[in-house]
């Protein structure tokens, strides 16, 4: 790999230390010309946007470009190149733009940088035992809620940032390919959101608090644009969005009969999208006691073959899904965009009610590890997928956001004589998400 380095100041970046930690670099200069496999390294707090623009001529050559601590501004002005960009700081962004064995030109962006959702934290707690009659519940406790968290650039976030970029450099047959006369594009893009579950808070019922952990969640959004433009329907486009994810909690903090977390409890992906964008179609539908869960979408495409009349018109229809295991988890779809993955047993994990987490607790008192699914204490992979169409042909940018609410659980009790004296649950909240736009002038 050729690596060409544009920047005013020495490169400080820990993003770069970890890309290029062994390869050799080259000052960029005017008239560099770029070959597939290069890396053009621009470095964002040295140089302005309008110098981000001597990056399209590497993305045209099928080189890549990495941006360094960029802002809006500066993926803005490489947008022009992709018609695509994320919104936010970032410590990394890598674009390139590739044309897979399938014919299919993909363009893949990939980021990594800090955390920042406001977290909530939340404590249930009680003396006595349940079952002997003398169980006495505390008043639900808001530790807080809605409080701003930012959690820095994390090793394991580069890990996942440097091999995404080994990934997209590959190319790969991903089925039937779009016939020739129909605009069709597709960007992926995948980040990772960290943040730490902290109990801090000694509950009244005077236990606690919970250790920290490191929660990771790996995200991946698969966006896909195309032209409608068939005689008999008029012209419109057609853009979906499928997101895919490991939720994982990097090992429990705890695992025995008196403390037990952070488990996973809950996931909840949301799209927020503007009124130009009508929906068509959604994946997963509500699913309950089930092993396995297909998400995807179908869509087919009227398109104009380049002939005159009725005669030029054709269809093409793409389908996609991915099939994930979701055992003692179940899917609640709450609105076309909305969608709650949940733990079954040995409680709903996204009540809030703490009268239900009790199951969990056995009739003597301690926690029974056994009832918690292998997916609670691990990870969970997860999907959701969307399709919406125009009713006309738009040619600005328009925004997609997403928020992947995300819900951990701690439960500690305290013994005497075998029976449970104190118990209090600690339950976690933070929404990380993602914001992007996509120029709908491309899909024209």
């Amino acid at each position: 790999m050729r690596i060409y380095t544009l920047s005013h100041g020495d490169i400080t970046s820990p993003v770069y230390a970890r890309v290029a930690a062994d390869a050799s670099s080259t000052p960029y200069v005017d008239g560099t010309t770029f070959e597939p496999g290069d890396l053009f390294v621009i470095d964002a707090l040295t140089c302005s946007p309008d110098e981000v623009k001597l990056g399209y001529p590497a993305i045209d050559a099928g080189a890549a470009v990495l941006l360094l601590d960029a802002d809006d501004d500066h993926k803005k002005a490489l947008s022009g190149s992709i018609g695509f960009r994320s919104h936010g700081a970032s410590r990394g962004y890598h674009v390139i733009r590739r044309k897979d064995d399938d014919g299919v030109v993909r363009c893949f962006i990939s980021e990594v940088g800090d955390s920042t959702a406001p977290a909530s934290l939340y404590c249930a707690s009680g003396t006595g035992n349940k079952e002997s009659g003398n169980d006495v519940v505390n008043p639900l406790a808001t530790v807080y809620e809605n409080q701003p968290q930012t959690t820095p650039m994390t090793q394991t976030d580069l890990d996942f940032f440097a091999k995404s970029l080994t990934t997209a450099a590959v190319a790969t047959t991903a089925g039937s390919s779009p016939p020739e006369g129909l605009v069709w594009y597709n960007w992926v893009y995948s980040r990772t959101h960290t943040f730490t579950a902290s109990g801090s808070y000694n509950s009244d019922a005077d236990l606690g608090p919970p250790p920290s952990k490191t929660i990771t969640t790996y995200l991946t959004y698969v966006i896909q644009g195309a032209l409608n433009n068939a005689t008999q329907s008029g012209a419109f486009q057609y853009l979906g969005l499928q997101e895919t994810g490991i939720f994982q909690n990097n090992g429990m903090a705890s695992n025995t009969d008196t403390s037990c977390g952070w488990t996973l409890g809950s996931i909840c992906p949301i799209f927020t999208v503007p009124s130009s964008l009508v929906w068509y179609q959604s994946s997963p539908s509500n699913t309950n006691n089930v092993s396995t869960v297909t998400t995807g979408s179908s869509v087919t495409v009227g398109f104009n073959a380049g002939n005159t009349g009725g005669s030029g018109n054709a269809s093409y229809t793409y389908s996609n899904s991915v099939t994930e295991n979701i055992t003692d988890w179940y899917i609640t779809q709450q609105t076309a965009t909305n969608w709650v993955y949940g733990q079954n047993t040995p409680f709903d994990g996204n009540t809030t009610d703490p009268s239900e987490i009790n199951n969990s607790r056995g009739w003597n008192g301690t926690i029974d590890t056994s009832t918690f699914p292998t997916i609670s204490t691990s990870s969970l992979q997860f999907a959701a997928s969307a399709v919406w169409k125009t009713n006309q042909v738009i040619t600005d940018e328009v925004t997609i956001s997403t928020s992947n609410r995300m819900r951990v659980d701690y439960i500690m009790v305290d013994k005497v004589l075998g029976f449970g004296n104190a118990w209090a649950d600690w339950w976690y909240q933070n929404p990380p998400g993602d914001s992007f736009s996509i120029d709908m002038s491309i899909l024209t």
